[in-house]
């Protein structure tokens, strides 16, 4: 109402897309409170957040109930691109942003790539909830389409994980830090 008594016109145009929703704080966390709420996410089904929070889920409990379809780290995940099978990539944008010029060509090949194969991409901000959750498994994932459980047999690379520049962590202590955060969100 006082948009309109303003005469507000950017306000009136784009009311439909404003949602109200309580949160029982202010912190980044309470995104996930909000995001697991069944009544708010039918109202954001069709926004690119939802999209992603979405498939995020459904990579976590894929790595649970069909593991040879859900593969992460750099190496995994190129190995299911030469065989054209994924069918979801799950990316942060953090990737793109790296120092090293040839880890961003090497994701946006894989990104393109994906995407002549017919892939849907998914890029996740870093800031977010969900993209902070696909960084603690290496910043890049996938869905495929059709099992491929020799992938699990490729040895992973420490090149495959995202480390914060702006930790003084060794290499251990990444290791542990990694190996608890997959076993906090149920790994």
């Amino acid at each position: 109402e006082e948009c309109v008594r303003r005469d507000d016109r950017p306000l009136i145009e784009n009311k439909g897309k404003f949602v109200l929703c309580k949160a029982s704080s202010g912190h980044k966390h309470a995104l996930e409170e909000i995001f697991g709420d069944a009544r708010i996410m039918s109202q954001l089904q069709d926004t690119k957040v939802a999209r992603e929070v979405r498939v995020l889920a459904k990579f976590m409990r894929m790595l649970d109930t069909d593991p040879h379809r859900a593969f992460y780290g750099f190496s995994h995940v190129e190995k299911a691109q030469e065989h054209a099978a994924i069918d979801s990539l799950l990316v942060t944008d953090s990737l793109f942003r790296s120092d090293d010029l040839g880890t961003r060509k090497k994701y946006v090949r894989l990104v393109e790539e994906t995407r002549e194969g017919g892939g849907n991409v998914y890029i996740f901000s870093s800031l977010h909830v969900s993209g902070q959750q696909l960084n603690q498994v290496s910043g890049v994932a996938a869905i495929l389409r059709y099992p491929l459980p020799e992938i699990e047999e490729i040895q992973i690379n420490d090149d495959d994980f995202v480390f914060d520049s702006d930790d003084d962590q060794s290499q251990d202590d990444a290791d542990a830090q990694l190996r608890g955060d997959l076993e906090g969100m149920g790994f």
